[in-house]
């Protein structure tokens, strides 16, 4: 069948007509589903510090956890000690927070705001006390364990669950910091020959490896910790460390302190004490700082004779002491 010009002509303005009609439908459409996106809103950010009111943190992460998507990465933000203004989609939600202003802390778990954990990365007797003496023991029973680096002081919480509504009004949200680490203090008084010490360190045992930051459950690990010793008089020794925690696995954990001395003869010496009934009576009163005292330290006068000192021992000798509450 033929077609005249003038019906081509009309035919072929009906289909142009129909198709604009479609494109403009489709636009239509397009613009209305456009209407239904969900927008995001502002969450204002304060930090509330009266649970850690001598905190010495200069600068804060949030990690913003989408509770409707636990498959979906945390969002991170970077404050100072001010505050600020995070941008999140509605829904539930919860943060983490906690001080950036830390050189041995490491993180890990934090693909889920309940496994965020705080820990550090292993280190040596040696390291910690600063003496450059090869082959130093921990004590008796703690060999095993695996010796670590101090953490920096690390505050840090998880707020409540927090649902945010596109309004235009944002969202208020208070974190409280708390403490994630312990300070662990310990003064040795008489104790004799000071002045014959070459060099002083000591060593912690049956402490945590790491701590949640949200819940600031201790990791399940126990670690030994190293630290350098300082000479405050003639009879007195000092040391602070601090400690993620102590007693992990066990509710009644044993803490070994365990002091080098190397004198300067080159004899070499290091004493246990267990010191597991002071750290724990001294916690329920100090709260975050454990301070403890002992008395007394057997440290003998290096042999000396006409030509001075003289190395005598090349292995460090060891001495148990039972000490008295």
């Amino acid at each position: 069948m033929k077609h005249s010009p003038q019906s081509l002509r009309q035919l072929l303005a009906r289909a142009t007509l129909m198709l604009l009609t479609a494109v403009l439908l489709t636009g239509c459409e397009y613009k209305d589903l456009c209407y239904d996106h969900n927008h995001s809103d502002k969450v204002f950010v304060t930090f509330d510090w009266q649970k850690a009111p001598h905190h010495t943190a200069t600068s804060m992460v949030v990690l913003f956890y989408n509770l409707d998507k636990p498959s979906q990465q945390p969002i991170r933000y970077e404050y100072p000690l001010s505050g600020g203004t995070a941008t999140l989609q509605p829904g539930r939600w919860k943060a983490v927070t906690y001080n950036s202003n830390t050189d041995a802390i490491r993180h890990r778990g934090q693909e889920w705001w309940s496994t965020s954990e705080v820990y550090t990365r292993l280190s040596s007797i040696e390291e910690g006390t600063q003496l450059t003496r090869g082959a130093m023991p921990q004590a008796t029973g703690t060999e095993q364990e695996q010796v670590i680096l101090e953490p920096d002081p690390i505050w840090g919480c998880a707020s409540e669950d927090f649902n945010l509504v596109v309004d235009g009004n944002g969202y208020n949200l208070v974190l409280k910091p708390e403490y994630r680490y312990t300070t662990l203090k310990v003064k040795i008084t008489n104790v004799p020959n000071l002045e014959y010490t070459f060099g002083l360190g000591g060593s912690i045992s049956g402490v945590a490896a790491s701590r949640f930051i949200a819940s600031g459950e201790l990791g399940q690990q126990t670690v030994t910790e190293a630290f350098p010793v300082r000479k405050t008089d003639d009879t007195t020794i000092e040391m602070s460390v601090n400690i993620f925690g102590h007693c992990p696995e066990l509710p009644w954990n044993t803490h070994l302190l365990t002091i080098y001395a190397v004198l300067a003869d080159g004899s070499k010496w290091y004493y246990v004490v267990d010191v597991t009934d002071k750290i724990h009576q001294a916690e329920q009163q100090s709260g975050n700082t454990i301070e403890i005292e002992v008395d007394g330290l057997p440290i003998p006068k290096p042999i000396v004779n006409g030509s001075g000192f003289h190395p005598t021992i090349d292995t460090w000798q060891g001495v148990e002491i039972e000490v008295g509450m």
